[in-house]
């Protein structure tokens, strides 16, 4: 059977072979003819095509991103709302996680839970709320036709919702189920020490599910207060995708939020800029696991660093790509870890700089080592032509990617407005990446890394390390709280 099978596959490429008006499967290759070798190929600049949505102001002050995309029936609203876990009041991380749950799951005056569940099924609706420190997302995707129905219900969630009480208690037991499942995973348990070690005094060190302390403090009135401060269009924007035409659609707007004015904004991050000041501190998480989990670093840049694209393309060199030096030394040659990797954190205020690994408990110090040895490397020599030519080559192709799906484009342009980055900031992306020197990578590095004044936190069993942490300074050890039951 299987040889009658291989036998037809062959006959139908043959057939479609010969019909082709570019092939002639008879007719042999020149024996004067040569093909070039892969490597002296050349290729023209890759041209990107940005789509620009339209962005257009409400008579009420509503700003909104438009983009046409009639290939299916469906629309897409994203609203960013320009607050989020940054504003939590002390004692009380979580209220805006539960703010955004609750707008989903809690209904409205008008829509009550079930009823919206229920209407939500019946028009094959998807909608979710989630929140960030720095801005709460809703995404709502629909048919067309039911356009009106659902931008009636994007407003009562938006602007109306219900918090009722017995929601508020059931999301609560999710979260504290989610805080109890936490430490059992120990990257997860490295994620949200780290993040307190970084940030000892500011809302940024706080998780933004909440803990089992502040859970309790919150009730229906934290909502509706948090709601009411920081739920207003002076703090929205909201991208509309899909099958429209754009002036149908600023007409659908402006009727569906017709009775929202425009209220007096609050400064939606009232927190002092964070200084850039480093104090070294080593920190253990004993833990009996096979595989240790490794995070070094430190506080790192706002997102309008004038630096950005140097920082960048610096650290795709390090460790944020899959063939960055850190991946190479670790995975590749060494074969001591399969995850290795560093990033920035970007945020308006000073995000961190992170390295990480998990790695056997038998090569923790030797991986630390090498980490802070590639880091010292990069900021003391110039970078390879060649290696910095490649990474600009997968930077850029990266690029690419971003403007395949409309809803993304719209994303981005509604991100940069909220982090407040220049207009022209997507087609000079590529200028600036190409105007990146080797020179300019080290002094990003010397300037943005520290490899003596850094932050290292390890979760794993200490017994079976191959040298003690106080190789590297003198240890704190973190006991963890008790998971709630």
């Amino acid at each position: 059977m299987l040889k009658r099978v291989l036998l037809l596959g062959l006959f139908l490429l043959m057939i479609g072979c010969s019909n082709s008006p570019n092939l002639d499967i008879h007719k042999p290759t020149p024996k004067s003819s040569k093909v070039a070798h892969p490597d002296q190929l050349t290729f023209p600049a890759l041209e990107v095509k940005i789509p620009k949505p339209d962005r257009t102001v409400l008579s009420n002050g509503l700003i909104t991103y438009l983009l046409e995309d009639n290939e299916l029936p469906l629309i897409t609203i994203k609203v960013l709302i320009r607050n989020g876990a940054v504003q939590d009041e002390p004692g009380k991380s979580g209220t805006a996680n539960l703010v955004a749950r609750l707008m989903r799951t809690g209904g409205t005056a008008k829509y009550p839970a079930e009823t919206l569940d229920e209407k939500l099924e019946f028009m094959s609706a998807e909608l979710s709320v989630s929140a960030y420190y720095e801005e709460v997302d809703l995404k709502f995707s629909f048919l067309n036709r039911d356009l009106s129905e659902c931008l009636d219900i994007l407003n009562e969630i938006l602007f109306n919702p219900a918090f009722p009480e017995d929601k508020l208690e059931k999301e609560k037991a999710r979260i504290l189920e989610s805080i109890r499942r936490q430490n059992d995973e120990p990257s997860a348990i490295a994620g949200r020490e780290f993040r307190k070690l970084v940030y000892p005094n500011h809302p940024f060190g706080n998780e933004i599910q909440g803990t089992t302390e502040t859970l309790a403090n919150i009730n229906v009135s934290d909502l509706m207060k948090f709601h009411r401060e920081y739920f207003d269009i002076s703090k929205m924007l909201i991208g509309v995708v899909g099958n429209m035409k754009k002036n149908d659609m600023i007409a659908r707007l402006t009727d569906a939020f017709k009775e929202v004015r425009l209220q007096t904004p609050k400064h939606w991050f009232p927190n002092k800029p964070l200084s850039r000041t480093f104090s070294k501190s080593v920190n253990l998480i004993n833990k009996e696991v096979n595989q240790s989990v490794i995070e070094i670093g430190h506080l790192g840049i706002e997102r309008l660093n004038p630096d950005y694209f140097k920082i960048i393309m610096m650290n795709a060199i390090l460790g944020g790509s899959s063939v960055s030096r850190l991946y190479d030394q670790i995975r590749e040659q060494r074969g001591l870890a399969y995850d290795v990797g560093s990033y920035f954190t970007l945020s308006r205020d000073t995000g961190m700089f992170v390295a990480y690994t998990p790695t056997k408990n038998e090569s923790v110090a030797q991986v630390i080592s090498i980490i802070l040895a590639e880091i010292k490397n990069i900021q003391t020599n110039l970078v390879g032509e060649e290696e910095l030519k490649n990474t600009k080559e997968g930077t850029l192709n990266g690029f690419v990617f971003r403007f395949e799906n409309p809803v993304r484009v719209v994303e981005q342009y509604m991100y940069i407005e909220h982090i407040g980055l220049p207009d022209n900031y997507l087609p000079t992306y590529r200028d600036n990446i190409m105007k990146v020197t080797r020179e300019d990578i080290r002094e990003a590095a010397k300037k943005y890394l520290n490899p003596e004044d850094y932050i290292l936190l390890v979760v794993g069993d200490s017994k079976k390390f191959d040298k003690p942490l106080s190789e590297f300074g003198t240890v704190n050890e973190i006991k963890l709280e008790k998971s709630p039951e």
